[in-house]
């Protein structure tokens, strides 16, 4: 028999929109770290108290124990999450990369126990700076156990924080708090944390997820199997995503501003593809919080598109939106001319972090 004949293709074309979403997500994340890191917004100040202060920083061992016991309790929890924020996210998207890529050559298992932390643990860091930055930054430097999830009070109580982080970033007409905690922290046929704990491990007991008899989990698995696999994958894992890139946008608000006409070009893309994927859900995994989240993007999308004039979006609009941020009608010329301009800030803004630099040098109560 000739293998080749009956060779089935890794990633079948019906995920190709929900890959290519993710990975627009992906991508978004890593050009803030790429320019964040340029521009140095991940470089924190402190002023200081004139040249006694300045000495006193200076003879100390440890930058953070001096803050400490200076009171500085707010530089301490801005330096912080200055530091933390591009490191945790920096971690996720290596983890998330991987997962997309062993999941595009068929490699279900991998993908699953490389998704596991960035999406229970790593999360749960970056809800703790958005929820309260000093409290973040006092847990980290007295207990860091205290950052795990498992001290969240369980399900009832990750949806309880979760509600709160929604709030604090205006999502709660897109996001289900809920349906966010059940897919990272609840074993069941719906959630991350089932099919992940299987992936990882050969046997496991838990009720819910108990390893069937005369089975290992993930190492039969069949084409049939890959297929329900690739399914939850892609009608799940974008979801979760744009919920991080959310959260990501709104904690980067408090580091360093991001041009709002960059923004609204990011949140068209990303609400283009939210709606190709939407089209694309297969039978059986629609469920009410991502119906109403597709429903909810399409309307902010329907409503910034009428108050600027332009067309109601065509598929093929949709197309070209979400690989280039193009509105309705808009020519090639003009995407580029404004991407150029997105260029043109990028290097206004790392000309004045350089400038900054410079001065910080001369001024003796200023320290980086």
């Amino acid at each position: 028999m000739n293998s080749r004949a009956t060779k089935r293709p890794l990633l079948p074309v019906t995920y190709n929109v929900a890959h290519d979403l993710c990975f627009i997500v992906h991508d978004v994340l890593v050009q803030f770290l790429v320019s964040g890191e340029a521009s140095g917004a991940f470089v924190a100040s402190i002023s200081l108290d004139g040249p006694a202060e300045a000495h006193a920083l200076k003879a100390s061992t440890d930058i953070f124990e001096w803050l400490d016991v200076s009171g500085r309790v707010k530089d301490r929890a801005n330096i912080l999450k200055t530091i933390i924020l591009p490191a945790v996210l920096s971690d996720m998207l290596h983890c998330i990369y991987e997962a997309l890529q062993s999941s595009r050559k068929g490699k279900l298992n991998v993908s699953y126990i490389l998704l596991r932390k960035p999406l229970q643990e790593s999360l749960f860091v970056l809800e703790s700076i958005a929820l309260d930055e000093m409290e973040f930054a006092s847990k980290l430097t007295t207990d860091p156990l205290r950052l795990r999830p498992k001290n969240a009070g369980g399900p009832e109580g990750q949806a309880s924080r979760i509600k709160l982080v929604l709030e604090a970033i205006g999502a709660t007409n897109l996001f289900d708090a809920n349906y966010i905690a059940q897919l990272r922290y609840v074993k069941t046929d719906d959630g991350f944390d089932g099919v992940c704990n299987k992936a990882m491990h050969l046997f496991t007991e838990h009720p819910a997820i108990k390893t069937e008899i005369l089975n290992i989990n993930f190492i039969f698995s069949d084409y049939e199997s890959k297929l329900s696999q690739w399914s939850y994958l892609y009608t799940r894992l974008p979801y979760l995503l744009i919920y991080t890139l959310r959260l990501v946008e709104h904690i980067a608000a408090g580091i360093v501003p991001t041009h709002p006409d960059y923004l609204d070009d990011i949140s068209r893309r990303i609400a283009a593809g939210v709606l190709l994927w939407g089209r694309t859900l297969p039978s059986g995994y629609e469920t009410a919080p991502l119906i109403q989240f597709i429903a909810e993007t399409a309307r902010q999308l329907e409503t910034e598109c009428a108050s600027k004039g332009w067309r109601s979006p065509t598929r093929r609009d949709l197309r070209r939106m979400a690989f280039s941020g193009a509105v309705p009608g808009e020519s090639a010329a003009d995407v580029k001319e404004r991407y150029a301009s997105f260029a043109r800030l990028a290097e206004l803004d790392r000309e004045a972090f350089l400038k900054a630099s410079a001065a910080s040098l001369k001024t003796p109560t200023s320290t980086r």
